[in-house]
């Protein structure tokens, strides 16, 4: 019997829910799963609600889904919001002493959803409380209902460990996760050894959390009696590694020999610049050891006043030759345009990691949108080609950190890493990245160069010889100039400069594989195909299982390079469809209009998202089944909280 379970962790924001929900993931893990997880949380810094929604499978985990198999509720926001998150049958692990609280006590709780609930609950006859929702559930939704004294139970820890009440009380989130896993099926040990794995090195943490779970097994165990145990999953007993994509880009860039990263604070960006700042040291060959005199090499990272200092020292790393980087989200991409356009004209090799977020303007900060693919292709004023490139999930997002620092200063040209929120924030489970065929290359790099040596020499492909600031005499300026870089307007050579950096463009493309330009998955006979980008991966691979598990044939054209626009490959697929259905998480269709813009191809049916919510696998898969079934232009997913 196949193995798919879901849970959600749900509390208030700073209440420990990203430590809870880091543990489960160890837990499942340990287990033999592969597990996916995505964390919801507001834009403040504490009391709202957040949760984690974890879904884990004895086969590859790409996305979450609802309804769950259980919820952990540690807050009476937490029993309402997600009332109707838990399936028909499920398990709700809830404290007791959130029962008594009245909805329209829960300050914190937005106020249309607040009025959603009340309204629903009202209307079935229940008072807008907890304890209505409880009530709904057990009657209505035939939830089993484990309400635990947690505070009781937290007492209980810090006198049996000797420790001050208020230094185990995150203790709380341990025992609202272990009653669940009691109730699921996964062993206490399993659950004990993920505290270890996750607070190792903090003794003092681990202690209160591990007698934690000795209470919330014992608790299950006589009261409602432990789960058999799940079987074990394939993936036991492999080495596996656990992280978000925030960390999977930070890993690729010190892999792929970056040796500059700027940043200025932004969510989600910023978690991927802390994390460097916490594993910055690459291993160095055994030559580059020697030559260097030591054995790793950290690579600088530095947080600037603002997006546009920080784009611009990474242009000026770039030109004295470092590797260099800076990582933002939309609104910092707005602040660095004029950057662009400078790295654009001086052919200055730079990585911009692009986090999108649901905008417009500052919108929701910490919530999902894929709303800056246009942004991004026509990012910079004037004709300036750059190059960028979609990951759709934390492995791409790994192995393109890479490529892209590569092409970068391969091409001399700006390139754009596209990545957003739900990759970010999710946190997989993945086999350890394969690096010892990673290719680092720097192009036409010069160490050492002529007295007759200019910056801007024409060449049939537009890639000119490169050598960093002070190795060679040289101009640079965002002016037209010559090949030595004096500035000119002369009308000649403007035309060979446009046509020099242009010349990148059709290089870029010629180079490429199709793995990097777009990627077709499923049945290339189907006629059906659906059409996306970026992080939509994993819920529409996921769906496509379901699909096919009903007769249902489709293919995914999955587009990663979106500048230069791969129109022959992605017109060759499409030309042969029949029915083509886009998925995007914005209200523009904006990949559909780039397919229209270069292939003149029309996208029949389009499916969005755009509530800023994590797109699910059940919703891609019911909006398909609508659009197959009444021919709809336009499905619109709306689920999450």
């Amino acid at each position: 019997m196949a193995v798919d379970i879901s849970l959600i962790i749900g509390g208030p924001q700073g209440g420990g829910i990203e430590s809870a929900g880091q543990v489960a993931v160890r837990a499942l893990a340990l287990k033999g799963y592969d597990v996916y997880g995505v964390r919801e949380y507001h834009s403040n810094i504490i009391g709202a609600h957040s949760y984690f929604n974890l879904r884990a499978r004895d086969k590859v985990s790409r996305s979450v889904k609802l309804p769950v198999d259980a919820v952990v509720a540690l807050d009476a926001e937490s029993i309402l919001t997600h009332m109707d998150d838990v399936k028909e049958g499920g398990i709700l692990v809830y404290d007791e002493a959130a029962k008594a609280v009245k909805i329209d006590r829960i300050a914190p709780m937005a106020r249309p959803l607040k009025q959603r609930i009340k309204a629903k609950l009202e209307s079935m006859g229940y008072e807008a409380s907890a304890a209505g929702a409880l009530s709904y559930l057990s009657e209505v939704k035939k939830v089993k209902l484990v309400g635990i004294q947690i505070k009781s139970i937290v007492k209980q820890v810090a006198e049996e460990t000797r420790r001050p009440l208020v230094s185990v009380s995150r203790a709380a989130n341990t025992i609202g996760v272990a009653t669940a896993f009691a109730l699921l099926g996964v062993e206490a040990e399993k659950v004990m050894k993920a505290i270890e794995m996750f607070f190792a090195g903090k003794r003092r943490v681990i202690e209160p959390n591990i007698v934690a779970v000795r209470h919330a097994y014992k608790l299950v165990e006589e009261n409602y009696g432990l789960a058999d145990p799940l079987p074990d999953g394939p993936f036991k007993g492999r080495t596996r590694i656990v992280g978000t994509g925030n960390d999977f880009v930070a890993m690729g860039k010190v892999a792929g020999g970056l040796t500059v990263q700027t940043y200025y604070p932004i969510t989600p960006a910023a978690d991927e610049a802390l994390y460097m700042e916490g594993h910055r040291l690459a291993q160095l060959t055994k030559e580059a050891a020697e030559r260097l005199g030591m054995a790793k090499a950290p690579v600088i990272v530095f947080q600037t006043e603002d997006e546009i200092s920080a784009i611009n020292m990474a242009i000026g790393a770039a030109l004295a030759g470092a590797r260099a980087s800076t990582t933002t989200s939309g609104p910092g991409l707005s602040l660095m345009n004029e950057a662009i356009s400078m790295a654009v004209m001086m052919e200055v090799p730079v990585v911009i990691t692009v986090w999108q977020r649901a905008g417009p303007s500052t919108g929701m900060a910490t919530r999902v949108g894929q709303q800056d693919l246009l942004h991004s292709i026509f990012s910079g004023h004037g004709d300036a080609p750059k190059i960028v490139l979609a990951s759709g999930d934390h492995e791409e997002a790994f192995y393109d950190a890479i490529k892209t620092l590569n092409w970068a200063e391969e091409y001399q040209t700006p390139v754009i890493h596209l990545l957003d929120k739900t990759i970010a924030s999710s946190i997989k489970t993945l086999d350890p990245f394969d690096v010892s065929n990673v290719r680092i290359s720097r192009g036409r790099f010069l160490t050492t160069a002529s007295n007759d040596y200019v910056r801007y020499k024409l060449s049939d492909d537009g890639i000119s010889p490169r050598a960093p600031v002070g190795v060679a005499k040289q101009l640079n300026t965002s002016l037209e100039h010559l090949e030595d870089g004096v500035a000119t307007e002369d009308p000649v050579v403007r035309e060979q400069m446009i046509e020099k950096r242009m010349k990148k463009m059709e290089k870029v493309l010629k180079d490429l594989p199709m793995e990097d330009k777009a990627v077709l998955h499923g049945d290339p006979d189907a006629k059906i195909t659906i059409l996306s980008w970026g992080s939509t991966k994993g819920p529409i691979l996921d769906a496509m299982e379901a699909l096919e598990a009903k007769g249902i044939r489709v293919n995914f054209l999955q587009v990663r390079l979106l500048s230069p626009f791969p129109a022959r490959e992605v017109a060759d697929v499409l030309a042969g469809s029949e029915k083509i259905i886009s998925i995007e998480a914005n209200a523009m269709d904006q990949l559909a209009s780039i397919v229209k813009m270069y292939t003149g191809l029309d996208v029949h049916h389009r499916i969005r998202k755009v509530n800023g919510r994590t797109i699910h696998e059940h919703e891609v898969y019911n909006a398909i089944l609508k659009v197959l079934e009444t021919g709809s232009p336009l499905e619109v997913m709306r689920d999450g909280v």
